[in-house]
């Protein structure tokens, strides 16, 4: 059996490297559209179907661990949901696909404010959540709003979110990393005492 820090540090792991691919094709795609837009965003799209199952098992490994291991449960879904949707948008008619983004959008809101919710007493934090969550709000907002948008655009504005999506996992990665770093050696400085089960 693995431990929480354990866990909670493959996590940051998978942040960090999930946000770098993410962030590197989507400007990739942004950059040169023309060029490789659809092959970076079928790139994305396996990154964050392969980087969301590893976050599912990350979940069901911290589930008796963590009281809001949900929240990481979500996340990988998310990832997961996102990940197919890149790769079977050239499939999907753009109505269908609209309304798969927005809903995606408002799920990844709620996950991002729930996340906010959980860490409250960090304010920094928990503003940027809110802020994030707001964000996939008004994004839902406008891909129902405007739904006469080409594929290409479609697909150019899912690079760009993944480029801000992956900037995003990437600085919280780190976070995640410092803060566990953190409560280790205050942990064994002696100025945390051990949880009991």
């Amino acid at each position: 059996m693995t431990s929480m820090n354990t866990e909670l540090g493959r996590l940051s792991q998978t942040l960090v490297w999930r946000g770098l691919a993410m962030l590197a094709f989507g400007l990739a795609a942004v950059v040169w559209p023309e060029q490789i837009l659809i092959l970076a965003m079928l790139a994305v799209g396996i990154v964050a179907t392969v980087f969301g199952l590893y976050e599912i098992s990350i979940a069901f490994a911290i589930r008796r661990h963590a009281p809001r291991w949900w929240l990481v449960l979500g996340h990988g879904v998310a990832s997961l949901a996102f990940g197919g949707l890149s790769v079977g948008a050239p499939g999907v008619s753009l109505r269908v696909a609209l309304i798969v983004i927005a809903t995606w959008f408002v799920v990844y809101a709620g996950i991002s404010y729930g996340a906010a919710v959980a860490l409250w007493p960090i304010r920094g934090v928990r503003l940027a959540l809110i802020t994030w969550a707001l964000f996939d709000v008004a994004l839902a907002i406008l891909a129902v709003a405007y739904p006469a948008a080409t594929i290409f655009a479609l697909l150019f504005f899912g690079a760009v979110y993944a480029a801000v999506f992956g900037a995003w996992q990437f600085a919280a990665g780190l976070w995640l990393r410092r803060t566990l770093r953190v409560h280790q050696s205050a942990f064994h400085e002696g100025r945390l005492s051990a949880a009991r089960p």
